[in-house]
């Protein structure tokens, strides 16, 4: 029987690097996972992992995140000029004052400031800003091309697609919210379907991504640099059963504890170790 010790608990302040700050991990269904560093992560097993996959309200962010890549097919308004020129003026000053403006590292926040008033009164207001957030971060992904560039260069790439985002925000929650409901339901039964066989990871309690493309998003954020890693619980994996642990089991927490250079760096060897065994198997 093969076993895993999941003793690799991914520290995902290394995801909010400028390099790194794309729209999310292609491994992980492209969910975005820099914004929930300071709450962390759980890869969950067995009972726990199928208790978590009966909550309400839990895939807003896969869902929206999935769904955004769908309807954007159909969403194709370009960017307001009034909104495109009153941004990239503000951007040029803060550029002149000599402020490091990235693409990456701007585009998501300038575009998700305006969720706030898009989503005030909405039915559902997790939905809508899951909704929102995702097509700030889809268009920001696109637009941002150059890495070594002239701040302006970045300020006309950071605005054009925060632009793009909100021309095509109304259009993008009406095609995502006709879909919601069936994508909650699908990814319910694969987190629940998951919980005996390869198990699910949740950030910040939402669910992220399950079954077999499990070890490939983590063995993506184990390569995207996280270092900082620390044990708080175990599971195994393999057999004919495939993953199971004990009831009291917390799984494998992701967050920002830091561990002893030595002692992370040797979970990192070991998870990805294991990954390769599974993967031979």
């Amino acid at each position: 029987m093969l076993e895993r010790l999941c003793a690799v608990v991914i520290g995902l302040a290394a995801l909010a690097a400028p390099g790194l700050a794309q729209a999310g991990i292609p491994e992980c269904n492209n969910v975005r996972l820099e914004d929930v560093a300071s709450g962390g992560c759980e890869l969950r097993g067995s009972a726990q992992c199928s208790a978590s996959c009966d909550r309400l309200g839990i895939y807003k962010k896969a869902c929206a995140t999935k769904l955004q890549t769908v309807c954007r097919q159909d969403c194709t308004f370009t960017a307001d000029a009034s909104c495109s020129d009153e941004c990239t003026v503000s951007c040029k000053s803060e550029c002149d004052r000599g402020v490091s403006i990235t693409c990456h590292g701007n585009c998501f926040g300038e575009c998700s400031g305006s969720c706030d008033a898009k989503c005030e009164g909405a039915a559902d207001a997790a939905q809508c800003r899951a909704s929102c957030e995702a097509t700030c971060d889809g268009e920001c992904d696109v637009s941002c091309p150059s890495v070594d560039a002239a701040c302006y260069t970045h300020c006309v790439e950071c605005c054009g697609g925060s632009c793009t985002a909100q021309a095509n925000m109304d259009c993008q929650t009406t095609c995502q919210d006709q879909e919601f409901e069936t994508c909650e339901r699908d990814l319910e039964i694969d987190c629940s379907g998951s919980c005996s066989v390869e198990g699910a990871l949740f950030c910040n309690g939402q669910y992220i991504i399950s079954g077999s493309e499990l070890p490939g998003c983590v063995e993506a954020l184990i390569a995207r640099g996280t270092l900082e890693a620390s044990a708080s619980g175990s599971v195994t994996l393999g057999g004919p059963d495939g993953l199971s642990a004990p009831s009291s089991s917390v799984g494998c927490s992701l967050g920002r504890r830091r561990a002893a250079p030595a002692f992370g760096a040797g979970l990192a060897s070991f998870a990805l170790l294991a990954l390769a065994r599974r993967r031979r198997r």
